[in-house]
């Protein structure tokens, strides 16, 4: 019996931690400055230089993530140790979908964390919850 108990209690956290993360609602793109597009690990805030960033040669991990997600926290660390050890073969991006509602729209971001592989502008790869480095690796030398 309290096997049971301690089943349920786990499974409805993981369900609160899916649901949490369920993007939903309306609202307006942001229209902030991009910065750091320099580097390996880029967050886009102007969405106006996206599509120069995933039109290149180089394979372009993009996370769609939010700031209150707690998957999209956990991703956040080994999104940068990827771009550390990729360095040059991958260039990782992050949307924040608060900040870019269309932009999430327009790729069908519906749960959060969402990445897409891009390379020459065409989506390669696409995948949904937290993933390790390893994994990532694995899944961008087979895409590149």
């Amino acid at each position: 019996m309290q096997r049971t108990s301690q089943i349920s209690v786990l499974m409805a956290i993981f369900l609160s931690l899916l649901v949490s993360c369920n993007q939903a609602g309306n609202g307006n793109q942001s229209n902030m400055a991009g910065k750091g597009n320099e580097k390996n690990l880029v967050v886009v805030k102007d969405m106006s230089k996206f599509s120069e960033i995933i039109n290149g040669d180089t394979p372009v991990l993009v996370d769609f993530y939010a700031d209150w997600c707690a998957p999209c926290k956990m991703m956040a660390p080994i999104l940068e140790q990827l771009s550390k050890e990729m360095q040059g073969s991958v260039r990782v991006v992050k949307v924040n979908v608060d900040n870019n509602r269309e932009a999430a729209m327009q790729y069908g971001i519906r749960n959060i964390p969402t990445m897409l592989l891009f390379r020459n502008g065409q989506i390669k790869w696409q995948g949904v919850g937290v993933m390790q480095a390893d994994q990532l690796k694995s899944i961008i030398q087979q895409n590149s």
